[in-house]
């Protein structure tokens, strides 16, 4: 139990140190961060909902249910204001390394851009698969949740939040504008994240509004990076494994085209999730395979 509790503590610990340096660093900055009152209420009731179903009315599958979702929403928000502030530090970018990467391997990616641009299908095929993401996200937590199978969503938590704290820090010290910037092409796109990047790096971003924080990491594809984490989460589960690995293998080929991304992004991305899934490895030791998340959280979820 000490493992387990000390496992706990130490992920709500990288939490809370991640809120520290968004704190100081903002402050160094002078950048006010503006909180979403919406989603405020939202983790405050999930909070509400697991401290209920594990203590007055004790129920160890919603309670855990609702402890990996607000453990999701308080890394993902301090991450994503992490993520911004590493743009302010402007490294200088490295899109051209990239693109020579991407043409030494035989990828031409504006032409790329252009076949599915020019095919109405693939490319409705290719956004609907990119914009699944976070539903994505949350269907897995219910089906697993629902399966029993809470051990399965206690790792994707870590991994999802190992993942990102390798993609950051890289996305920090080699920061790339992205392929939709690269090759000119961003005005024929929703170029979604460009104007918030391009206003933190120079300079010219006096708070981040929280309602409307987006992904401006390009490097590695931190959706390639998470489109694997899902097929794997579903790894073993009849009948939806191949439905992952159908739509996620769409999402992450989608990356290029719908994320604005070089295929360098993606390699890169990809390569992140085995570090993850060893280093979860390797901090799990011999019970790995067999810790479960309820038991984590909440008492007498074991039994």
């Amino acid at each position: 139990m000490l493992r387990r509790i000390s496992e706990v503590q130490a992920f709500w610990a990288i939490v809370v140190a991640i809120i520290a340096i968004d704190a100081a660093w903002t402050r160094y900055l002078g950048i006010r961060v503006v909180p979403d009152p919406v989603a405020l209420a939202g983790i405050a009731l999930i909070a509400g909902i697991n401290l209920v179903y594990a203590t007055v009315r004790p129920r160890p599958r919603i309670a855990a249910a609702a402890a990996s979702v607000l453990q999701l929403a308080a890394f993902t928000s301090a991450g994503a204001v992490l993520s911004y502030l590493t743009v302010t530090s402007r490294y200088p970018l490295i899109d051209r390394h990239l693109a020579a990467i991407d043409a030494a391997i035989g990828v031409n990616w504006v032409a790329l851009f252009d076949w599915v641009h020019d095919h109405p299908v693939v490319f409705r095929v290719f956004e609907f698969a990119y914009n699944s993401m976070m539903i994505q996200v949350g269907v897995l937590l219910v089906v697993l949740n629902a399966l029993g199978r809470l051990d399965r969503v206690r790792e994707f938590v870590w991994l999802f939040a190992l993942s990102l704290l390798i993609i950051i820090p890289v996305s920090w010290l080699l920061p790339a504008e992205g392929a939709w910037a690269y090759y000119g092409v961003s005005h024929l796109t929703n170029a979604y994240y460009l104007p918030d990047f391009s206003a933190l790096r120079e300079g010219k971003m006096p708070e981040i509004v929280m309602a409307g924080i987006t992904g401006v990491i390009q490097f590695p594809s931190f959706h390639a990076a998470l489109g694997l984490i899902l097929i794997y989460a579903y790894r073993g589960v009849r009948y939806l494994f191949p439905i992952s690995c159908l739509l996620n293998i769409c999402m992450i080929a989608s990356t290029a085209v719908s994320g604005g991304h070089h295929i360098a992004d993606i390699v890169a991305g990809l390569a992140v999730v085995p570090l993850a899934v060893l280093i979860f490895r390797l901090g799990q030791g011999e019970h790995a395979a067999t810790a479960g998340f309820a038991a984590d959280l909440i008492p007498g979820a074991q039994d």
